[in-house]
């Protein structure tokens, strides 16, 4: 008997927490449900309830009305309007504040001012339109239990006016509220069933979306293992709005581009050879190209050649860029000549020299290759031009004036990149003074020269200048559309997939302290790597890394838009106060 007793008392303990459970996670559905039409029925509510107390007082007389019980009505419905600034401590008590104020609006007002007006014909027709909204209100489960504790409480209140509710008076009223009742509980659960079907099929368009967004993030990262950056990323513009085929078709198409040419060569590269194995001076040449190639891509098109090094650049912004932007980069291929010198200085003596030119000018592009290879290049005059004034840095006369390692270029490049280099570093040189003339291009007789010296006092100005280039032009490839959420910009990114995905999420929260920031992340945040990250403004930068494949791109959403419900009042708390002045 003792046990069968503990048994049954276990059986009664552990059901009261699953109760509890689904009643609450009924109740979060509800809330979530009617969330996006909240502010709108709070509104109805704050103005409805004095508006037909005057209405059911002066315009249409009914026997009782109580202006205390819609005045409390429409102050409670006060907190719903206001319900995305509570704050984060008393968040998880909004399904069930939601739920009192909707009981105290629609069932009891409703059915209180029914019996109290004697089951009027207005009143029993409010009733039932009451009746039916609720069912759209909360979850049918929930109307249901409602209504049942609501005819417990008529069977009192039957006692309490025995002279309006009588049971025989009260069966036809319970049945007509029946109806609506009934209907609009099927309503809401074939809607209920709607939105989950569609929460689903949205769910899956997300995993499909991110998988693209994936196979986009192969595609172009197996692409830029071949092509520079500069024509990976236009080929992602092009694919974006025309499709993979056009895009490719329009990067390799003909046309005439202008564009700034830089070509550089070793001086001496046989000489190499019998000082050192090949492969030493393989390892050798790519120590001076591997700097330029990392950075210069992002603004360029490169091609090593053997030991040569042909760089073009063409920007959309305009002449003047392309041409700053080609001769930055030679800049900074001195700087890294200088630093593989200065090593080899010190194992052999010996520095490495190289011929540089850079020129600017129209250049015929596209696709030189068949059409199963992609090789977008430049062709033309002053593609030759350029090959040609760096085959002239091999000469005595020319070497004694300029120095090793110096970059000469022609008028056009002084002039479109004289914001990066000012005139008077450059050293003027008349060819046909010196008894030398560019091949090919006798009437070419004044060029310049930047000595490696020069270019030292730029390498900063250089680097500076390609930084901020690669940074106009450079976009995250997985970064979903920035967007707001009670005026908080946001946006994230997806890495991996499948069970490896991981997602970066950047917040703005304007002059919110971090302290702030830091002590909600150590509070809600555990299950998240988190960071600061400040500048003009203060980003909590969130991270799925501790649980990869865990959060799809729903889940991702729903976390921001919490963060920000949690924190946007007290970023709102520290904006300035715009100041109006007379």
């Amino acid at each position: 008997m003792t046990l069968h007793r503990n048994r049954r008392s276990r059986r009664i303990h552990n059901f009261m927490p699953r109760l509890a459970k689904a009643v609450a996670a009924s109740m979060e559905r509800s809330f979530q449900a009617a969330a996006p039409f909240l502010f709108t029925a709070a509104l109805l509510g704050i103005i409805g309830h004095p508006l037909f107390y005057l209405i059911w007082t002066y315009i249409f007389p009914q026997p009782y009305e109580n202006l205390a019980l819609r005045l409390l009505a429409s102050a409670s419905a006060v907190p719903v309007l206001m319900w995305r600034r509570w704050p984060s401590r008393w968040a998880r008590f909004l399904p069930l504040y939601f739920h009192f104020v909707v009981i105290y609006h629609l069932p009891f007002l409703f059915l209180y001012f029914l019996v109290q007006n004697g089951f009027s014909q207005i009143w029993v027709l409010s009733a039932i339109g009451a009746a039916f909204v609720l069912t759209f209100l909360i979850e049918w489960r929930g109307v249901a239990v409602i209504y049942l504790a609501g005819a417990v409480a008529w069977g009192f209140i039957a006692t309490l006016a025995p002279a309006h509710s009588t049971p025989d008076e009260l069966a036809p009223y319970i049945a007509v509220l029946l109806f609506p009742l009934s209907f609009g509980a099927i309503f809401s659960y074939q809607l209920a069933k709607s939105r989950q079907a569609q929460q689903r099929l949205e769910r899956r368009i997300r995993r499909i979306s991110a998988e693209n967004t994936r196979m986009m993030q192969e595609q172009n990262r197996l692409f830029s293992l071949f092509l520079s950056n500069s024509i990976v990323s236009r080929l992602q513009q092009y694919q974006s709005q025309f499709g993979l085929e056009k895009a490719i078709s329009m990067i390799t198409s003909r046309e005439q581009r202008f564009c700034g040419i830089m070509e550089a060569d070793v001086r001496n590269f046989t000489q190499l050879f019998l000082k050192d194995s090949e492969h030493d001076v393989a390892q050798l040449i790519s120590r001076c190209f591997n700097q330029i190639t990392a950075i210069g891509q992002d603004l360029s098109v490169i091609k090593p050649v053997g030991d040569a090094l042909f760089i073009y650049t063409d920007d959309t912004s305009g002449r003047e860029l392309a041409v700053t932007n080609v001769l930055a980069l030679a800049i900074l291929f001195v700087q890294s000549l200088e630093e593989v010198n200065a090593v080899l200085v010190a194992e052999h003596g010996t520095p490495l020299n190289f011929g540089i030119a850079v020129h600017a000018g129209e250049a015929s592009y596209g696709n030189l290759a068949s059409e199963t290879l992609i090789d977008p290049t430049i062709i033309g005059l002053n593609v030759n031009l350029t090959a040609r004034l760096e085959e002239l840095t091999k000469e005595p006369a020319l070497q004694a004036v300029i120095g090793p390692n110096a970059i000469l270029l022609t008028d056009a490049v002084a002039d479109y990149a004289s914001s990066l280099v000012d005139p008077q570093r450059l050293t003027p040189l008349d060819l046909h003074s010196m008894g030398l003339k560019v091949r090919d291009f006798p009437d070419v007789s004044r060029i310049y020269a930047l000595s490696s010296a020069a270019a030292a006092t730029l390498f900063d100005i250089a680097g500076r200048h390609v930084a901020t280039q690669r940074s106009r032009l450079s976009t995250p490839t997985a970064r979903v559309e920035a967007s707001t959420y009670h005026g908080v910009p946001y946006y994230f990114e997806m890495q991996g997939a499948g069970p490896d995905t991981n997602w970066t999420i950047l917040i703005d929260f304007g002059t919110l302290p971090g302290q702030i920031l830091n002590e909600y992340a150590k509070r809600h945040l555990g299950d998240l790597e988190y960071d600061l990250k400040e500048g003009d403004s203060q980003w909590l930068v969130l991270n799925t890394a501790r649980s990869p494949g865990a959060f799809d791109e729903a889940d991702v959403e729903a976390r921001v838009h919490q963060v920000i419900r949690d924190l946007e009042p007290m970023a709102a708390k520290q904006r300035p106060v715009p100041v109006v002045r007379a």
